[in-house]
């Protein structure tokens, strides 16, 4: 008796209408049927695989457009935070050179305004123990056009109050603890904590204009108290929604924000 792998297999050919001596017969062996089975099967597998490979990579090509938009901002984010910080180590080795030459610590160190001109003995800050001034001695009213800030500091987001819910003000990147001027003469509106702003003056000038100074970390005006321009109201910090010490400083026109780079010079 044949074992398994000796049968055979016969397949007959035969074509219609044609000499029936045309007829064909073949004969497969079980081996070999099983053996061009076993290929069939490799070869299907192969090609599935191939085709799966095919789909993994085009979908890995489709997302190169937006990896390359990706890599094209994240070096445009480096170049500037290079450049803030060659701003930084810049204006860190002035002030240092100021406080070598004037053989000053950081407590003793007077505040200069770059962007205002000298102060006048009018509009000076009076000595503590000054007896009160006359009404034709109080600080006149003017608009907000000074610089904010006893240093130059550094813009880190402007004005877009013209888009709704955007940032009403310009914010500016300073040392914690560094004097907030006002920006012009007028009278202390209001002084407080906000949970936004946290500590913040708001200032009233002429023409229906307002200045206002945020996240401060100590107040040094009162509500009611007439200012000049130029005059030390709080000193900077992160008080409120803040992530790093700076001052959020807005302009106001009968209650509206305006831009206030069109008003003030920046020293930068």
């Amino acid at each position: 008796m044949p074992r398994d792998d000796d049968r055979q297999m016969t397949f007959i050919w035969i074509p219609h209408g044609r000499d029936p001596g045309s007829t064909r017969s073949y004969e497969l062996s079980y081996r070999r049927v099983r053996a061009m089975l076993t290929g069939a099967g490799v070869l299907a597998f192969v090609l599935l695989l191939m085709a799966g490979s095919w789909f993994w990579l085009a979908a890995q090509a489709a997302r190169v457009p937006g990896l390359t938009a990706e890599v094209r901002e994240l070096r445009r984010d480096r170049v500037r935070v290079r450049e803030l910080g060659e701003t930084v180590e810049r204006l860190s080795a002035e002030y240092a050179k100021v406080r070598s030459m004037l053989g000053a610590d950081s407590a003793s160190l007077p505040a200069i305004d770059p962007a205002a001109p000298a102060a006048s003995a009018e509009a000076a800050d009076p000595p503590a123990d000054a007896q009160p001034e006359s009404a034709a001695a109080r600080p006149r009213s003017s608009l907000p056009r000074g610089w904010p800030l006893a240093a130059p500091g550094f813009v880190t987001r402007g004005h877009l109050a013209r888009i709704r819910g955007s940032h009403p003000g310009m914010d500016i990147a300073v040392a914690s603890g560094s004097q907030i001027l006002a920006s012009g003469g007028g009278t202390v509106a209001e002084v407080g904590e906000d949970s936004v702003y946290g500590r913040f003056v708001r200032i009233a000038h002429p023409e229906g204009y307002e200045s206002l100074y945020a996240h401060a970390s100590s107040l040094l005006v009162q509500a009611r108290e007439p200012v000049h321009q130029g005059r030390v109201i709080a000193l900077s910090g992160s008080t409120g929604v803040s992530t790093a010490p700076h001052l959020h400083f807005e302009i106001r026109k009968d209650g509206r924000p305006v831009d206030p780079s069109a008003l003030i010079h920046n020293p930068n």
